[in-house]
């Protein structure tokens, strides 16, 4: 996630650097033909780009919008993970018989649930998770999470099944297991939501259409100048065109939150501070600081 920080302008122009060239190459050529061969009647109106960049600032508008939705979205699912964790450990404490056992119960939800928010994150990422399993759990589970094809719901299954046989021994009533049931319920419909939009791409539609466009304005743009204007008419062609294709690409970006980019929701940031939150909860001696951002952004 980009921080409230000063941005470097290499961050923004290495998205667009190969189509500001061809943008800038073209214009020369267009530009250059007019001059040196005199040909005055390639000039087009300026009403035609005008009335194209108008219709591409509106398409831009929306799909910067429905791609912040996405982006959004998955903020909010993480917020909610966030809150949800909390009461899960809570609820435990609340809920559990005083017992010499009970530190040691807890502290296992504690782990489990730690290593759930870092995995599901790394999960989205496409990274491997197995380095985070052995940070949180013992080595048998970790073997038997590894062997299944969705880790993060493994780890919500082994939850479960932890709470069914607190409920079977008698440490839980039934509205107290429904009541820590219908969180564990809360996580999973999260975690599906943070599946989903990783798994439903944008529809390519949009982004080739738009770039179409983008690309149309910036072939048209360079026919509209007086040939005259050469040494203003190629940085404002260029310029104009750079416009519209960071604006496309910064779309791109906030469409897809888990792409670990600069532009992604904070999703190991996010699981640190659970971890922070849950282990202060519970008495831990060793509590983990914070992670550090980057320069300008946070992942």
């Amino acid at each position: 996630m980009l921080l409230d920080k000063s941005i470097p302008f290499t961050f923004l122009f290495r998205k667009i650097r190969r189509e500001a060239l061809l943008v800038f190459l073209f214009a020369n050529v267009v530009v250059l033909a007019k001059y040196f061969f005199h040909l005055r009647y390639l000039t087009i109106p300026i009403a035609i780009p005008t009335l194209l960049g108008t219709c591409i600032s509106l398409l831009l508008a929306f799909r910067t919008n429905q791609a912040y939705d996405r982006w959004w979205e998955a903020r909010i699912i993480w917020g909610a993970i966030v809150n949800d964790s909390r009461s899960l450990i809570r609820q435990l404490q609340m809920f559990l018989p005083v017992t010499p056992n009970q530190q040691m119960i807890i502290h296992a939800f504690v782990q489990r649930q730690c290593a759930w928010c870092f995995v599901l994150g790394d999960s989205l990422r496409g990274h491997e998770v197995e380095r985070r399993l052995q940070e949180f759990l013992l080595p048998a589970t970790v073997e038997a999470i590894l062997a299944t094809d969705n880790r993060p719901n493994a780890l919500m299954l082994e939850h479960g099944l932890a709470v069914g046989q607190l409920y079977r021994t008698g440490q839980l009533s039934d509205y107290q297991m429904v009541q820590i049931s219908t969180t564990l319920n809360t996580l999973t419909d999260s975690m599906g939501r943070c599946e989903r939009i990783k798994n439903t791409p944008f529809p390519r539609t949009y982004t080739f259409n738009l770039q179409l466009f983008i690309y149309l304005f910036a072939a048209i743009l360079p026919f509209c100048f007086e040939a005259d204007l050469y040494y203003l008419d190629v940085p404002l062609v260029t310029l104009i065109s750079c416009a519209f294709l960071l604006l496309e690409k910064s779309a791109v970006q906030l469409q897809d939150p888990f792409e670990n980019q600069p532009t992604d929701t904070p999703m190991t940031s996010i699981a640190r501070n659970i971890e922070i939150n849950l282990k202060t909860m519970t008495d831990y001696k060793e509590i983990p600081p914070k992670l550090l951002p980057y320069d300008f952004y946070t992942l």
